[in-house]
């Protein structure tokens, strides 16, 4: 008697079907490459947001010159604007909270446009100070120096020679120092207010009304 080998046939004679495996449908499939990409944007946030709340955090409003501001000017609010500095700079500055104890002080030093105003830029002693007095100048072109004067220049007016007068003697001169310089609505000259001491005010006013004077400008060093 042989083996005999028998197959399962479906009704019509034809093998039967190989099992189907399950698929699970796309939105449910895991997608390795979208699942990092997720999770490095998440860490660059949290890095960025860190970053962003560390910069904040180690830095504070100060009060800075919006335009430059020379040694002696009085500070007026258009002067004065906000800047945001690191806290750890190492120098006493003015907090932009302090507003008004800096409108109305003098610069006791040049302050360049944008620097913050340390606590020591700024003075209340007023001009002209006691045994000191002011005394209006206007200058032509011919009794100016070429370059243009600033508050806390060093000057000295010299007594020009007439024409009776031998070239050698020494001509007299009166140091002073600018404490404000303008110009003249009138004629376009520039304004002098020339701080001197109080026992000179007079012998210097007398010497510039005659019109035969020069201002000469000494050394800028400060």
């Amino acid at each position: 008697m042989s083996e005999t080998t028998t197959r399962q046939r479906s009704s019509s004679g034809a093998p039967a079907p190989a099992p189907v495996k399950a698929v699970p449908p796309p939105g449910m499939r895991r997608r390795p490459a979208v699942l990092i990409a997720g999770l490095t944007l998440v860490a660059v946030g949290v890095v960025s947001g860190w970053m962003v709340w560390s910069r904040d955090d180690t830095t504070i409003e100060v009060l800075a010159a919006r335009d430059g501001i020379e040694r002696g000017q009085v500070i007026a609010s258009d002067d004065v604007a906000v800047a945001r500095i690191p806290s750890d700079l190492g120098w006493a500055v003015v907090p932009a909270s302090r507003l008004d104890d800096v409108v109305g002080k003098r610069a006791a030093v040049d302050v360049a446009a944008g620097t913050s105003i340390s606590a020591d830029a700024v003075t209340d002693i007023q001009v002209p100070a006691d045994g000191y007095s002011i005394v209006g100048v206007e200058l032509s072109s011919k009794q100016a120096p070429g370059m243009g004067l600033r508050v806390g220049d060093r000057v000295t007016v010299v007594v020009t020679p007439s024409a009776a007068t031998e070239a050698s003697d020494v001509p007299a001169s009166t140091p002073a120092e600018v404490a404000g310089v303008s110009m003249s609505v009138e004629t376009g000259n520039t304004v002098l207010d020339l701080l001197v001491p109080q026992a000179q005010s007079a012998l210097l006013a007398a010497r510039v009304a005659t019109g035969d004077f020069a201002v000469v400008l000494e050394s800028r060093d400060r």
